[in-house]
């Protein structure tokens, strides 16, 4: 009898530490809300609806990605070339939604000036997506322009992340350990010879990126219009980034002034922030910033015979520390149209911080 009551005081007691478990099991976290750090760089983005007169639906000229059910990698930033400038108040949650595997995610939104005023819009999430996740994009019509002016109907994107190669591109500058840690998504490659008027700016190799299709790779361009070139991860934090570029572009002379303005955007982004800038652009470089280049092969494109590039340009972008883990993105878009090609080479690329 004895027994049987230290038994059932036994079970009485393993019953009430599995209760007492039970009660004080915490909570699972929610998830953390989406919200969105909106930089405004230049005349983009507005504060107020300034253009009454303009009635037109606003609309975008092209997008990265611009295909939806693809495969890209997981830190590809989101970008909008937009057709008029953007009301920044119109921004939010609401009106632009980004889900990881259905669940909303928050970053950085920048907004950019291009040549013509009119906004480029980029988004990079706060934390980079993970791979083999689902990612939607949607822009309703509550996102308004400078006539206060939405899109006619919702807009909407979605595909699927891969991971990145896991090399370092701290000691790749100059491309001449090849890819590592350089990823291409369109027409773009390490060039390790001189491309016709384009060679390296110092050493064998440079990285390169088109709008076209197969110009410099196997590969086409994203939606027939854009290529990125991503690069990193830098393991210190970054707060400057000075680099050289070449443009080259079919739409030298005839298109110097229209709406066909093809660009060069690069976006640096880190574990505690973004940074986006239009480098240069078609229209930007015009009739007087570039001379006519031949032998590059596949140029010029289906334009007529002559093509220009500016030649080798420095450029030093600065901005408050995006963090350590850093990646660069650079992006050549053919805005508009999906014809008369662009290739933008890249060298000497080094880190600030």
């Amino acid at each position: 009898m004895k027994n049987q009551l230290l038994l059932l005081a036994s079970f009485a007691l393993v019953f009430a530490g599995c209760s007492s478990d039970e009660e004080t099991m915490p909570t699972p976290a929610a998830p953390e809300a989406a919200t969105y750090k909106i930089i405004n760089n230049g005349n983009g983005g507005v504060t107020t609806v300034s253009d009454e007169a303009d009635a037109a639906s606003l609309q975008i000229a092209q997008a990265i990605p611009s295909v939806s059910g693809r495969v890209y990698p997981s830190n590809m930033p989101i970008v909008f070339f937009l057709d008029d400038k953007i009301l920044l108040s119109s921004i939010t949650t609401e009106s632009f939604i980004v889900k990881e595997n259905n669940v909303a995610k928050g970053g950085t939104i920048s907004v950019n000036e291009a040549s013509n005023g009119f906004a480029i819009f980029t988004f990079t999430p706060k934390h980079a997506f993970k791979p083999n996740a689902a990612i939607d994009i949607i822009l309703t019509t509550d996102l308004k322009d400078d006539g206060g002016n939405g899109f006619d109907q919702q807009v909407s994107y979605n595909y699927t992340t891969s991971a990145l190669q896991p090399a370092s591109f701290d000691t790749n500058g100059g491309f001449e350990n090849g890819a590592d840690g350089v990823n291409f998504i369109g027409d773009g490659n390490i060039m390790t010879s001189p491309q016709g008027c384009m060679a390296p700016f110092e050493g064998s190799n440079f990285g390169a990126i088109s709008t076209g299709d197969h110009l410099i790779s196997a590969d086409d361009a994203i939606g027939g219009a854009s290529s990125v070139m991503i690069v990193g991860p830098i393991a210190e934090p970054v707060s400057s980034i000075t680099f050289n570029y070449n443009f080259l572009s079919a739409e030298f002379q005839e298109y110097v002034g229209s709406v066909y303005d093809d660009s060069f955007v690069v976006i640096v982004y880190g574990d505690d922030g973004a940074y986006t800038e239009m480098v240069n652009s078609v229209n930007l470089i015009g009739l007087d910033g570039n001379t006519q280049c031949t032998g590059f092969p596949g140029m010029a494109d289906a334009g007529d015979e002559y093509y220009g590039a500016t030649g080798w340009l420095n450029k030093t972008m600065s901005f408050p520390s995006v963090g350590a883990n850093a990646h660069v993105i650079f992006i050549a878009t053919d805005v508009t149209d999906q014809i008369f090609s662009t290739i933008v080479g890249v060298d000497d690329v080094s880190f600030g911080n």
